[in-house]
């Protein structure tokens, strides 16, 4: 019983990250990314420090925290200019394909055996790219979209490589040490770049940028810890892809009923293709 409820608070945590930067971009029409990812980043920070126990900091920690940093704030900016300029749910989908760089990266530098569900998967991916384009009269996808979402693509998919390299190269230790140095340097850099470009525009969102931040942040720790716990309690070839087509339906129903979002019948294909690309390449 409990393991479930961690599996559904992972779940509602992983769409309501997502979720939470629609009403930013909506109120803010594309400025304040700067100051919204410092504000996410640093509530993350947070609870990583309040939920950390007998914290022991390493210098050997900061290379990876730095690589961290970077992939973190590339994937936040960028996620939340692709739900500006794109669909919430097709943006959430397409993300959650980035899931494919730390397995290629574990097949070809760490020896990991190639699983039964990766070439499936890359098919239903490979499909998923091609029906959720076909868009009707729209014409398919805006070339911005498309660069915004691929780079929060790289940015959240090497989060996990440089995760899982922070991980080897420590033996499994610190955990939380690495994502604290990782945050806090994301704060103090987005929020410099904040002062820089945007405190003229700070009176336009501002107030629509603090209470989701928050939330977001909140919601970014509490899945990181929830996924440690759930871990070691349940079979991580039940457990993650479990979580990742949860989210994205989560995510995907929230689209459709509170935005409105629509879709064809042949996207409809597409994004089912998508979610079973996502559980095929969990396996």
């Amino acid at each position: 019983m409990l393991n479930a409820l961690y599996l559904v608070a992972i779940i509602l945590g992983i769409s309501g990250q997502n979720i939470s930067k629609k009403p930013f971009t909506l109120k803010a029409k594309g400025k304040g990314v700067f100051f919204f990812g410092a504000l996410v980043s640093f509530t993350a920070m947070l609870f990583f420090v309040f939920t950390g126990k007998n914290l022991d900091f390493q210098l050997s920690y900061l290379p990876y925290s730095i690589g961290f940093a970077t992939s973190y704030a590339v994937s936040t900016l960028f996620i939340v200019l692709s739900i500006r300029y794109g669909s919430l749910s097709l943006t959430s989908l397409f993300v959650s394909f980035s899931l494919m760089l730390p397995t290629f990266y574990g097949l070809l530098f760490l020896g990991d055996p190639v699983s039964m569900g990766l070439i499936p998967g890359i098919l239903l991916l490979a499909a998923s790219l091609y029906l959720t384009k076909q868009n009707g009269e729209k014409g398919g996808f805006s070339t911005k979209w498309l660069l915004f979402v691929f780079l929060a693509f790289c940015g959240n998919g090497m989060c996990s490589v440089v995760q899982k390299m922070q991980q080897v190269a420590s033996g499994g230790k610190g955990k939380s040490e690495f994502m604290i140095i990782a945050l806090a340097i994301d704060a103090i850099v987005l929020l410099a770049l904040s002062f820089f470009k945007e405190r003229k525009d700070f009176p336009a969102f501002g107030k629509a940028a603090i209470l989701p931040a928050i939330i977001g942040g909140a919601l970014n720790g509490m899945v990181n810890l929830f996924v440690m716990i759930l871990s070691g309690k349940m079979p991580v070839s039940v457990m993650f892809p479990l979580i990742s087509a949860g989210g994205i339906l989560v995510t995907f129903l929230i689209a459709l009923i509170f935005y409105r979002e629509k879709f064809t019948k042949v996207q409809l294909c597409g994004y089912l293709c998508g979610v079973l690309a996502v559980v095929f390449l969990n396996l």
